[in-house]
């Protein structure tokens, strides 16, 4: 039986999402009732803030909210943080010193904290004033009154759960994930969540860990498992589940490494429910015929 289904936001329940990304689809939202009313038990796991999947699956219905944000460098369960991984000040200084003076192809810079927290390269970017009215909407995180150079100069107290990177082409951001891969492979953790997007953490953080961690800690064994992913990021969490789903608009490589291809969450949660209902029919079978 299928007991916990673990899944991906952005790509994958976010996708089709209607004012802000916290308003499912129709789908997606009807599909996590059902997964509720079929008692299996959900977690949202994510290379966002922690914010996004907590406040996603408070909204939802769900009373239990075991959740991962940052590529699992932080980690909750139900009011206690279970990890905290933050990637290291000199690291970061040291990696956005390398995109600035050897990365023409770089368009934008992005520091998140792990309080939820965004920091930009200007505090008038275009990408600071449209969280600025994110936030204003779904009361998640805010954007910080000083840049990615003010906050580099001096330590203010914040942690930091990634650096995004965004280039201006597919070809230039492969190129910069070698060259960083390579050069920080032993104090950074880097992954592909696009295109053109790279998002780098500490080195010992990834969404594995988060259902590593679920399995340890509620005894759950790979066939009890399900995963939900679109892209590199959550390549991670298959080798965890015996039941993974990659969507069909998100990475062909990704979708290599599952074992079903999707069109939506909501069609894997489904599927979810139909397997355990098959397996339940067959039980039941299985009892009547010894009878």
């Amino acid at each position: 039986m299928i007991k916990w289904i673990v899944s991906d936001l952005d790509g994958t329940l976010f996708d089709g999402h209607g004012e802000t990304v916290l308003d499912l689809s129709a789908e997606n939202e009807a599909a996590l009732r059902e997964i509720q009313q079929a008692g299996i038990e959900f977690s949202a796991a994510s290379g966002r803030m922690i914010g996004y999947s907590i406040h996603l699956m408070k909204k939802y219905g769900f009373s239990k909210i075991r959740a991962a944000g940052f590529n699992g460098a932080v980690g909750y369960d139900q009011g206690k943080w279970v990890a905290v991984r933050a990637l290291k000040r000199e690291t970061l200084g040291q990696i956005i010193q390398l995109l600035r003076s050897e990365c023409p192809q770089l368009e934008t810079l992005q520091i998140q904290g792990m309080n939820s927290e965004r920091i930009f390269t200007s505090l008038d970017h275009p990408a600071a004033l449209r969280y600025r009215q994110e936030c204003a909407k779904t009361g998640i995180g805010q954007v910080m009154d000083f840049t990615v150079d003010q906050y580099l100069e001096r330590d203010r107290g914040l942690l930091t759960g990634k650096l995004s990177a965004q280039f201006n082409s597919p070809a230039a951001c492969q190129a910069v994930y070698h060259r960083l891969s390579h050069q920080f492979h032993d104090q950074c953790l880097i992954h592909r969540s696009g295109d053109r997007l790279l998002e780098i953490g500490n080195c010992l953080a990834h969404k594995g860990l988060f259902l590593a961690y679920l399995k340890e800690t509620y005894q759950l064994q790979p066939q009890e498992m399900a995963v939900i992913g679109d892209s590199l990021n959550d390549a991670e969490m298959f080798s965890e589940a015996q039941h993974t789903f990659a969507m069909k608009s998100g990475s062909e490589e990704l979708q290599r490494l599952a074992a079903h291809t999707v069109d939506s969450a909501a069609q894997a949660m489904r599927w979810c429910i139909a397997y355990n209902q098959n397996e339940q029919r067959e039980r039941e079978n299985l009892f009547s015929a010894k009878a």
